[in-house]
């Protein structure tokens, strides 16, 4: 069977394929590059991460339309929440420092890490959690989607190695006093994102 992984992040792909061989599941995943998508980045306006997951699906089932492509299509959108900041940056994660950096060239590319702990300087509440979304819709349109949650904390300063997604680096995972990006590939498999699309992937294998 194939699916169509609505991304062109080799990370996301490989991440994927790694929850498929642990589902020992006979599935092909191919990513937008794969399928000749160009039509560049897909506007997601939507207000949560349910609807930005569903515009990216819409988007990608709408190609797959015109260019007679007729497979499975999943989509996903993620973000991290943070409780003493009404939920920031929630759907903007990725483009949390936008502003800052369109402004001043020469900051870093992590520049939203630092605007998170600036924000959180002198907050004692650092609660937080992490939620993916999956959105799978098929060749007919219809579509389910699940959700995975990992919750946690903001911790006080970047630990080392800061490397994408950046905002792993500040993000200590609840009952394990390790920040996501020290977290070993196993332990990766029992948060938010795999979470999601395990869930995704069992309701697949049983159609």
């Amino acid at each position: 069977m194939v699916i169509i992984f609505g991304t062109t992040n080799e990370r996301k792909i490989e991440d994927l394929r790694n929850v498929v061989k642990g589902f020992n599941l006979d599935l092909d995943i191919r990513s937008l590059t794969d399928i000749g998508w160009d039509l560049g980045d897909i506007l997601e306006n939507g207000s949560t991460l349910e609807e930005n997951s569903l515009i990216k699906a819409t988007a990608i089932y709408n190609f797959c339309k015109d260019n007679n492509i007729s497979y499975p299509i999943l989509t996903d959108d993620a973000g991290l929440f943070v409780e003493s900041l009404n939920g920031e940056p929630g759907i903007y994660t990725a483009r949390y420092a936008e502003e800052e950096l369109l402004q001043n060239s020469s900051l870093p590319k992590y520049e939203g890490v630092n605007k998170l702990l600036r924000n959180l300087n002198g907050i004692t509440n650092r609660n937080a959690y992490y939620k993916c979304v999956v959105t799978c819709m098929f060749q007919d349109g219809t579509y389910f989607q699940e959700f995975g949650i990992s919750e946690g904390e903001i911790v006080e300063n970047i630990v080392e190695p800061l490397r994408k997604p950046y905002f792993y680096s500040v993000f200590k995972l609840l009952n394990i006093n390790k920040t996501f990006n020290l977290l070993s590939e196993e332990e990766l498999k029992s948060t938010y994102r795999y979470s999601a699309f395990n869930k995704v992937l069992t309701k697949l294998n049983c159609k």
